[in-house]
């Protein structure tokens, strides 16, 4: 009985030891191994390049000289259109970019898209429409609307996803991304 009892302790032992002992090396929270300051990250932009439906070419390059906005969205998205007119109303001429993410064939006529989009809304629209599905998986697009503000050095500041129609909200994170700068040491300011 003595002997079992001494394998039923160092069972014990064992099992409430065997989390203290390994390989890995401890390291505590908040402790930093490489005496550097953690990377800090911003999503940039990818290249892109794209005729709208009026035949204007735009690219990132083109729109380097301020901050924009890429809207992506879809030609059969009828619940995206108020979002679409709230951004359009907020947004500086010049400064908004309408990305379609389908590449659906029926759906790829960018002057349909437009045209239909101001009948809907009753009003003229005066944005650029591209058909730019790749565009829109490199930017991560996986529900629409989508809407990403960019500032002036070509990363996303924010992203929008989903209705939005609060114009005063829309045009504070705009106002925010106008002074938006990154640096890849100290983030944002």
């Amino acid at each position: 009985m003595e002997g079992s009892n001494r394998i039923t302790v160092c069972l014990v032992l064992c099992l409430i030891l065997s989390g203290c002992i390994s390989s890995a090396p401890v390291v505590e929270e908040g402790e930093n191994t490489a005496d550097e300051p953690p990377a800090v990250e911003a999503e940039a932009v990818p290249e892109w390049a794209a005729t709208s439906h009026n035949g204007t070419q735009l690219s990132r390059t083109s729109m380097s000289q301020g901050p924009y906005i890429a809207y992506f969205s879809a030609p059969w998205c009828s619940h995206c259109e108020a979002t679409l007119d709230t951004y359009d109303h907020v947004i500086p001429e010049g400064k908004m970019m309408v990305f379609s993410q389908d590449d659906d064939p029926d759906f790829s006529n960018m002057s349909t898209w437009h045209e239909t989009t101001e009948t809907n809304l009753n009003r003229s629209i005066n944005r650029p429409f591209m058909l730019m599905p790749e565009f829109s998986n490199e930017m991560g697009v996986k529900s629409i609307p989508h809407v990403a503000f960019i500032n002036e050095q070509g990363y996303v500041f924010q992203t929008e996803v989903g209705k939005r129609t609060n114009q005063t909200m829309i045009g504070e994170i705009w106002n925010a991304t106008l002074s938006a700068t990154f640096n890849e040491t100290t983030g944002w300011s």
